[in-house]
């Protein structure tokens, strides 16, 4: 029921309705309100949160002060049991948030935050503080407490029943004048205290209506806009919480997922725990969870524990900010297997460690993985010997070492197997990795004690010679490898007879110049001067050669200038009939006249040609100029016919599969019958029948040229194949018939060779014919064609023509 008053506050309407009655009303209820609120909440609330700041601040600082808060969580039990001070939680946490210690109020499940500093926000029947903990002036984190308010609450509960006690006298006192303001009051303090009931409730979304423009209305607002901010609050709590939730979840997953075990020393108990899957790593029983810290290491293999007990020890003293150690733990079946065990130490104010905790990892098949990794990076994958890097490191050892007086000279040795690329081509590259692992077997079984033995390149070996006294021993070493490297070996059912060339680098010659590359470099200068010299032998490195490996660069570098630019030339050789001296064909011959050098002979350039890869290009010059040539002398003789032409094919030619296409190409460029050219090939390319020399050669022969086998009975094979090999004519090298005139042995090896080449339907042409009486042998064991110096030198353009068409030379005066 609604009196007729005017419009106005509550206030002025209860001084015009009775002076009396706001004095009975006003001074109990708000004197008493305000006395039992501002009096227990303030000053009681004030006391609780100020004592109890101070008391668990400065038990937090007591125990951060000892080094940790593992102790002080049974206090805060024992402090929160009594419930004095109403204290109903403490949770003290690290400046980042991370909660070190949490005591109280198991039943939440999270505790609310709050602001920093002295902020106090109340939910419920609790009040909740946080206040940074404070050592030494520093923030080493925050505290936050719960003090329980219920006592106030039910003050303030009797507060509201003695009000509205003194509100029903009122209403029986004034009964006609006041039950009006009565209504109204009570009908807005209820919808108040429903609202306060409904946020008590968790219904956050509940708002009072707003009517009206007095203090009620505007505590309506207020409480609104609380109720607002409040939903808010709780909302971003809730959020936090479910964040928290799956990040817990997620380390808990991350745990399971590394199969990682967890370990706990307590260095003051002198006792570890372990769980489950760390003692199922580490070894040890799984029955117990704690184990003497003497257990864990009586399983560490014995060459890891000194290792694992220094950097143990390392840490615990604070050298080092983690512990860290790799090792082998025996397992339970007693076998053994690699693991990582990590962790940090806990210490003191004094700097020592108290406790120590980590995880453990098995790491077996990982170590086992990169120790695999690490000896393929310093070993040869086909031999199993140390690689090019692994062998410089074992001779910077030998060259550090050699600073002590009491140390002995060392050697270096360069190892090359000639012709590899030959048995690759031959016979396949599964034969060339046999001989390789034969050659491997063949040095490592020579060494002495102390001496190591790598694979450096493809066809090249080093060796480390240790403990040598003088330059003698080491030829005398490296001569004696070289014959037991040469004794004949079968591979891919052939029978070789390889060759090493072997260079040596002393030690004694490195005093100033310490250099690992420097000796293996200089070693394999030494062998290269043997190649050059075309020698089976053993070679000491002295200064001039690298001198001239450095020459060899600058000719590198010409050859290829000559090669673009064609400066090379081409001269011809006669092959003559030894019947009548008839000239039957010409040998084409490469020669290079240097800008600076002069005119160099071929075993200058074609070896280096053949090493760099140019020896196609150079072969294919040749045969171009041999088609030139030819053309001009058909030219010449008009109908008459004119000498074939042989050119030479290195045996690294025959690695291209269109060899022969490229060959028949050239001559059907010039327009010349295919049988004008002649090609010579070394016997050690025909080594396997079916291999792809033969068939390049079948090829060449099928289109209508003529086979050479030249050098013969220099290579790796024997006679006992020469009918399977694709070849029309055989030249005898030219080592047969040097010797021919002293050597009745080797006449009759001759002989016999002669007539075998026959018999299989093939001519015989010898090289390096000097004398008449060499040619009178030769003619008389029944050779046909003969070529060397007796007859003629070689040609070059002009003298081949004045030969063929002008006045008779040498060659014809000879025969």
């Amino acid at each position: 029921m609604k009196l007729p008053l005017p419009r106005a506050s509550i206030r002025i309407r209860l001084l015009l309705a009775s002076t009396v009655v706001q004095v009975l009303l006003l001074t109990l209820l708000l004197a008493n309100s305000v006395r039992l609120m501002n009096d227990a909440i303030g000053a009681s609330i004030g006391t609780l949160t100020s004592q109890n700041a101070t008391m668990l601040h400065a038990m937090a600082a007591a125990y951060a002060d000892n080094g940790g808060f593992g102790a002080l969580q049974d206090v805060l039990g024992e402090l929160l049991s009594e419930g004095d001070e109403g204290l109903v939680y403490v949770r003290i946490a690290s400046p980042d948030g991370r909660t070190l210690v949490s005591a109280g109020m198991p039943e939440m499940q999270q505790i609310p935050e709050v602001d920093n500093g002295t902020t106090r926000s109340a939910t419920g029947d609790l009040f909740h503080v946080r206040r940074p903990l404070l050592l030494d002036r520093n923030t080493v984190g925050f505290m936050q407490f719960g003090i329980s308010v219920s006592a106030l609450s039910g003050a303030r509960r009797a507060i509201t029943e003695q009000g509205a006690a003194i509100a029903i006298a009122e209403i029986l006192l004034t009964f006609v004048l006041l039950s009006g303001i009565g209504y109204l009051l009570t009908r807005n303090l209820t919808r108040l205290l429903a609202g306060s009931e409904a946020i008590a409730a968790g219904r956050l979304d509940h708002r009072l209506p707003e009517e009206g423009d007095d203090e009620l209305a505007r505590l309506a607002r207020r409480f609104n806009m609380m109720a607002a901010n409040l939903q808010d609050r709780v909302g971003e709590l809730q959020q936090a919480a479910t964040r928290l939730r799956e990040s817990e979840q997620r380390y808990e997953l991350a745990i399971q997922g590394a199969n990682d075990g967890l370990w706990d020393w307590d260095i003051v108990a002198d006792q570890v725990y372990c769980s489950p899957r760390c003692a199922e790593i580490a070894g040890l029983p799984s029955e117990r969870e704690y184990h003497a810290p003497n257990d864990v290491t009586a399983n560490i293999h014995p060459d890891d524990l000194r290792n694992y007990r220094s950097i143990l020890i390392e840490h615990l003293k604070g050298y080092s900010a983690q512990f860290r150690c790799e090792y082998r733990a025996r397992q339970r079946d007693g076998s053994f297997r690699w693991v990582m065990k990590r962790g940090v130490a806990l210490r003191g104010a004094d700097g020592r460690a108290f406790r120590m905790a980590g995880s453990i990892t098995d790491v077996h098949l990982h170590k086992l993985a990169e120790m695999r990794l690490q000896y393929d990076a310093l070993h040869d994958g086909l031999t199993s010997l140390p690689n090019r890097a692994l062998f410089l490191e074992h001779v910077r050892s030998a060259l550090a070492q050699q600073q002590h007086a009491d140390s002995q000279n060392f050697a270096v040795l360069a190892i090359n197997l000639q012709r590899f690329r030959l048995v690759n081509d031959s016979f396949g590259h599964a034969a060339g990795d046999e001989l390789l692992r034969h050659v491997a077997q063949t040095i490592s079984e020579t060494l002495r004690q102390g001496d190591i033995v790598a694979r450096v390149g493809g066809d090249q070996f080093a060796l480390l010679l240790n403990r040598i006294e003088n330059p003698a021993e080491a030829l005398r070493l490296g001569e004696a490898l070289r014959e037991k490297l040469a004794e004949p070996t079968s591979v891919a059912g052939q029978v070789l007879y390889p060759k090493y060339r072997i260079g040596v680098a002393l030690s004694a010659d490195y005093t100033e110049t310490r250099s690992a590359e420097t000796m293996l470099r200089d070693a394999d200068n030494a062998l290269q001067r043997t190649r050059k010299r075309g020698e089976d032998a053993v070679a000491i490195f002295h200064t001039s050669m690298h001198e001239q490996a450095v020459q060899s660069l600058r000719l590198e570098g010409d050859l290829r200038t000559a090669l673009r630019e064609q400066d090379l030339t081409v001269h011809f050789q006669p092959i003559v009939s030894l019947e009548d001296g008839s000239i039957s064909s010409f040998e084409a011959l490469v020669r290079w006249r240097h800008p600076t050098q002069g005119m160099l002979p071929p075993n200058m350039f074609i070896p280096l040609a053949e090493a760099i890869g140019l020896i196609h290009e150079l072969d294919m010059l040749v045969l171009k100029r041999a088609c030139e040539r030819i053309l001009l002398w058909q030219r010449r003789a008009g109908n008459a016919a004119v000498p074939r032409v042989s050119v030479n094919l290195s045996a690294t030619q025959f690695a291209r599969p269109d060899l022969a296409g490229e060959i028949i190409a050239e001559i059907a460029q010039h327009g010349l019958p295919a049988d004008m050219l002649r090609f010579e090939v070394t016997e050690s390319v025909l080594a396997q029948p079916d291999g792809p020399a033969s068939q390049i050669l079948e090829r060449l022969r099928n289109a209508g040229m003529s086979v050479l086998i030249d050098d013969f009975g220099t290579g790796y094979s024997a006679l006992s194949y020469l009918h399977t090999i694709p070849c029309d004519v055989v030249k005898l090298d030219g080592s047969f018939v040097r010797s021919l005139e002293n050597d009745e042995r080797l006449r009759t090896i001759v002989a016999r060779s002669i007539e075998l080449a026959h018999d299989l339907g093939m001519l015989v042409v010898a090289e390096c014919i000097e004398t008449r009486t060499q040619a009178n042998l030769l003619r008389e064991m029944g050779c046909d064609y003969g070529q060397g110096y007796l007859f003629s030198k070689p040609l070059d353009d002009a003298a081949v023509e004045n030969l063929l068409f002008g006045k008779p030379t040498g060659a014809e005066a000879a025969a």
